[in-house]
């Protein structure tokens, strides 16, 4: 008993010894930190960290995704040949093959009873066919001459105004090609785009810790929460999609930077926005997915492209008759519930329609129905005051009918017949001439039409290469800073290597498709994402020169960056076109020794 209770002494001993040291140790600690606290401004220090390391990473991240974004580029594939009448063989290089006496066309016969445009050859992913587009010497398959189209397969000889080709296929060479596609896709999908992911988050959680410590109010509690769940949801869409595809994904890291940067300026300018700009983004990833999902599918693309381009007319009239007026343009629908700019969406339904239009059979007809259509878009833009939105919608519908017309003149005389529109447009509506009257004279007047490029102006310069600080800036107290004039915003706050970084960002994706325009297996593919790029271009424009008086302040939004929902899901929607356009997610789809063509 006596030892038992001496052991309890012991131990009682040793627990009160083991308090003592524990609290000794926390009162050390709170007296070093106390004392490190005076001494050190932590908070001072990390803002300098993050001052000097932001665009560090920016920098990095970019040169990171562009290079490996613009590697493994495969050479042209070759689907099969056309055997000429002379023996010789020209290869097929596209899913859709212009042919004609034209050089523009995909496949030339400089013979004088061919015509300039003569037909098409094409692959719609089960079957070859050719399609008559208004030949004057018609088209004839194995003798007998076709209504408008008619299917074609190995060895069919196809008459062209009396030029005979055969079709068929070099089996061992283009099953070497698709072996070939397969080690590059492999090889290049295993390139490491972690490190640059990890850099992504990195840069999120740098800069979302230095927005919280600017404490500027209550509301920025919930900044960091809004970026916790984005990176998770960031990391669980990248593992879901490397863990089933073995696609790449430089595209998608890019835009991930940039709704990056798109929370970072809600957090700066409205914190209160940033649940409904993050539902925004994960709407717009969603959206993003199904869309690669259904253009797939040439044939479903191509036949749903009434139904979009209806419902692009079915908003638009909605906006000309319910649409809410704002900053000058009655571009806005309110539900109660929520308010959207049906107009993104229409940005979606144009490009599709102009593609699975004109991809293919490029008639007269064909043309001038487009024509038709981007002329009702543009009109009620013009009748709802959308002049930013106008222009982008002329813009890409040049881009879209000069893919493949090539036809200088006709695209002269569109543009001088848009030229005369606009400068009626201009006399008629006071609000637009007012906007123009404005441009270039932002200084002159300063706090009347010019205020708002000129306060941009000076908070892009007042924050130099490295920026003020996230939630430190100036600009955030004018309207539609984190929209029209949002460039200045980030030029303000994070400096202006970051502003570079972010425009150069979008700027990629129009260079990455100008590099797809010869490689892509379908016209289709080819004429959206041009056309998505071009939209893209065009917004990046408008917004950072506009808001700096180069061009007319048009009210345009800058893709991924600006704030707004319905901006971010069309901006999402759009990018589906440049990805399904990327030549190297696709090696080898159809089993073409079954179908003795393939792709």
């Amino acid at each position: 008993m006596r030892k038992l209770k001496y052991g309890l002494m012991e131990a009682d001993t040793m627990k009160i010894n083991v308090n003592m040291l524990v609290d000794i140790f926390r009162e050390s600690m709170k007296n070093i930190f106390g004392f490190l606290s005076n001494v050190f401004d932590f908070t001072g220090i990390y803002i300098i960290f993050a001052h000097w390391m932001l665009p560090l990473l920016a920098i990095i991240i970019f040169f990171r995704c562009t290079s490996t974004l613009f590697k493994g580029r495969n050479e042209n594939n070759i689907w099969g040949y056309l055997g000429m009448m002379d023996g010789s063989r020209v290869p097929i290089r596209h899913w859709e093959n212009s042919i004609g006496r034209s050089k523009l066309s995909d496949i030339v016969i400089p013979l004088v009873f061919v015509s300039r445009n003569h037909g098409v050859l094409a692959f719609d992913g089960k079957d070859w066919s050719i399609y008559d587009i208004g030949s004057k010497g018609g088209i004839k398959v194995n003798g007998n001459k076709i209504e408008q189209q008619e299917k074609v397969k190995y060895g069919d000889v196809i008459s062209l105004g009396g030029a005979e080709v055969v079709l068929f296929v070099d089996e061992a060479k283009i099953e070497r090609q698709i072996q070939k596609e397969k080690k590059v896709a492999a090889s290049s999908s295993n390139m490491s785009t972690g490190v640059t992911f990890i850099m992504i988050i990195l840069f999120q959680i740098i800069s979302c810790t230095q927005m919280y410590l600017s404490g500027r109010d209550a509301l920025n509690k919930i900044i960091p929460f809004t970026f916790f769940i984005f990176i998770i949801v960031e990391l669980l869409y990248y593992f879901i999609i490397r863990l089933f595809s073995r696609k790449h994904f430089e595209l998608e890291l890019l835009v991930y930077f940039l709704c990056g940067i798109n929370l970072l300026v809600v957090s700066s300018y409205n914190p209160n926005a940033l649940f409904k700009q993050l539902a925004a983004i994960f709407i717009g990833m969603i959206a993003y997915t199904l869309m690669l999902i259904f253009l797939q599918d040439l044939r479903a693309a191509r036949k749903l492209k009434y139904v979009l381009a209806a419902a692009g007319l079915i908003f638009l009239i909605l906006n000309l008759t319910i649409g809410e007026t704002r900053y000058g343009a009655q571009n806005w629908i309110n539900l109660g519930f929520v308010t959207f700019q049906p107009l993104e969406f229409v940005k979606i339904s144009f490009v599709i329609a102009g593609a699975a239009t004109l991809d293919r059979l490029l008639t007269t007809k064909n043309l001038t129905a487009f024509i038709l259509y981007s002329g009702a878009c543009i009109g009620v833009l013009i009748l709802i005051r959308d002049l930013g939105t106008a222009v982008i919608f002329f813009g890409a519908f040049l881009v879209i009918a000069f893919m493949r017309s090539g036809d200088l003149r006709t695209i002269a005389l569109i543009c001088s017949g848009a030229a005369i529109g606009a400068m009626a447009v201009i006399y008629l509506m006071p609000y637009i001439a007012s906007r123009f009257a404005a441009w270039g004279k932002a200084w002159e007047n300063v706090d009347s039409t010019g205020y708002q490029q000129t306060r941009t102006m000076i908070a892009a310069a007042s924050g130099g290469l490295l920026g003020v600080g996230g939630g430190n800036g100036y600009l955030v107290n004018i309207p539609a800073a984190d929209t029209d004039l949002v460039f200045g915003l980030i030029c303000e706050e994070w400096g202006l290597l970051i502003a570079i970084i972010t425009v150069l960002s979008i700027v990629c994706l129009g260079v990455f498709v100008a590099l797809l325009t010869d490689k892509c297996r379908s016209a289709f593919y080819c004429i959206s994402a041009c056309g998505a790029a071009s939209i893209f271009l065009i917004q990046v424009a408008l917004n950072v020169f506009g808001s700096l008086d180069i061009f007319p302040l048009t009210g345009v939004t800058l893709p991924f960056v600006s704030n707004g929902g319905s901006s971010m899901i069309s901006s999402w929607g759009l990018l589906a076109f440049i990805k399904s356009a990327d030549e190297r997610i696709r090696p080898g789809k159809t089993n073409y020794k079954n179908k003795k063509v393939g792709i």
